[in-house]
């Protein structure tokens, strides 16, 4: 038999790659919106995904730093108050998991969920104009296929992380 605390780490690391691959599409989707299907990593790029990929840095690593301390704060207030610590056995392990790997998820989800927000700002003053509709159908369908998978993985290994009262 597989000890729980594996299970719970793989669930983790799917998790993990889940939200990144549907906030890494989404900003895929919003820079070929603007006519940018080809970039660099590592390299050179137009001015307007250097900007995107810039800015999503910093609110990326803004949300990420918040919900950690968020986290932080949370465990604190449960010592404080002599409350049980519900994730995993309690310990500073459950702590620096839950910082780890929660505020990553949060962080990829949340810039994610901005970048569609932005995307579908500027398909609805496109559309009229220069952008397929089918495309765009497409790509919104996609997205919520992918983010409903990473919100789902993230709430089951929550619930999987609490322990049994």
């Amino acid at each position: 038999m597989i000890p729980r605390i594996l299970v719970l780490l793989a669930a983790s690391v799917v998790t993990f790659l889940l939200a990144a691959k549907a906030h890494g599409r989404q900003l895929r989707l919003e820079r070929e919106l603007e006519g940018y299907h080809r970039v660099v990593f590592g390299g050179t790029n137009p001015p307007f995904v250097e900007a995107l990929w810039r800015a999503d840095r910093v609110r990326y690593w803004s949300t990420a730093a918040g919900v950690a301390l968020l986290v932080l704060g949370f465990y604190a207030l449960t010592r404080l108050q002599g409350w049980r610590w519900p994730f995993l056995h309690g310990g500073g392990g459950s702590v620096a998991w839950l910082v780890a790997w929660g505020s990553l998820v949060v962080a990829f989800l949340t810039c994610g969920f901005w970048s569609l927000t932005r995307f579908l700002h500027a398909t609805s003053e496109k559309l009229e104009r220069t952008v397929d509709a089918g495309w765009v159908s497409e790509s919104l369908q996609g997205s919520a296929w992918w983010f409903t998978a990473a919100a789902v993985a993230t709430v089951l290994v929550l619930f999987a992380s609490t322990r049994r009262v």
